[in-house]
């Protein structure tokens, strides 16, 4: 099992997009609101690159230029 699937809505039973976006409400409410911290949030729809991006070198590139890794 990957060990970041439990972050992934996509392709997962039992989970939705309203699911998701209830988590992430909560989660921004939690780090934001109630602890007074800062929030930041990456989107990438990546759809129709599957078949064409070598997603080790998009993550190396996001990591150089200073994106966290979650897992």
């Amino acid at each position: 099992m990957n060990t970041c699937s439990y972050l992934q809505f996509g392709f997962a039973k039992h989970l939705s997009c309203s699911l998701a976006i209830i988590v992430l409400t909560q989660t921004i409410d939690y780090f934001l609101i109630r602890n007074g911290g800062e929030v930041f949030m990456a989107s990438l729809d990546v759809r129709k690159a599957f078949d064409r991006v070598n997603h080790i070198k998009l993550f190396d590139k996001l990591i150089e230029h200073g994106f966290p890794s979650v897992c």
